[in-house]
């Protein structure tokens, strides 16, 4: 079954006693069924609320702009709306931030401004802000060599790059982000970040690691040196602390 658009009718995921649609516990992050689960992650693996503090919360002035006929090239290179790649994209939510106001917002598919949506690799942004913290706090040197901060990846293809190496993701650690392989490191993820189970029908002579940091330590080999950019578009050999949690 393939994903829905925001201007296609939505499937009856999860609705109904009991529901006739029920994500699959291995694909219930692809389509169509991540355009539910993503909002309703609470209810498909365990979550912790992370308390934002006592601080003061900074209340974003508005000054909007309809951005929704606004003139953009889609995933092809054809011309369209910025709404109409919106609805291409199978966006859940998009905000625009201009000189510190909200220029433009947008939601859809059920969402608004208060749902709780899976952050994925944005979750890479909050920790490049805390590593940005540590480092103006002087208690990490981003040029100094990942290993001096944890020595265990010595024996790792991390061996060698910088911590600014890891943040930016330009490590050259072989890392392979084919989600159809459940044996792909990404596949791999998935199990150790307790994501999904074991797929069913797997080798049993295959290890599986039980938790991220034995998948990290088993991450030996690089496809290029530390620092060097990516020869193709698809190769996805870097991957970051950032990752792990996201």
């Amino acid at each position: 079954m393939t994903s829905y658009r925001n201007s296609d009718p939505r499937p009856p995921i999860m609705q109904g006693s009991p529901p006739a649609m029920v994500p699959p516990k291995l694909d219930w992050d692809r389509g169509p069924w991540n355009r539910w689960a993503f909002q309703n992650i609470r209810e498909v693996l365990p979550t912790v609320e992370v308390w934002r503090g006592h601080g003061h919360r900074r209340r974003l002035d508005r000054a909007d702009v309809d951005l929704d006929g606004l003139s953009v090239v889609d995933s092809k290179g054809d011309a369209t709306t910025l709404a109409g790649l919106l609805d291409e994209t199978y966006a859940d939510g998009f905000l625009v931030l201009k000189d510190g106001r909200i220029a433009y917002e947008r939601y859809f598919n059920g969402m608004d401004e208060r749902s709780l949506h899976l952050s994925q690799s944005m979750a890479k942004s909050v920790t490049g802000s805390v590593f940005g913290i540590l480092v103006g706090s002087g208690l990490i040197d981003p040029a100094k060599l990942v290993t001096n901060y944890l020595p265990e990846l010595g024996e790792t293809g991390w061996a060698g790059a910088t911590v600014q190496q890891v943040l930016d993701m330009t490590t050259g650690v072989r890392f392979s982000e084919e989600y159809t392989d459940r044996y792909s490191e990404i596949g791999q993820v998935d199990v150790a970040s307790g994501w999904k189970p074991i797929p069913p029908g797997s080798d049993p002579d295959f290890q599986w690691p039980s938790h991220m940091f034995e998948l990290i330590l088993r991450l030996k080999d690089k496809v290029r040196p530390h620092g060097e950019p990516s020869n193709t578009a698809r190769s996805k050999p870097m991957c970051s602390p950032s990752s792990w949690s996201g």
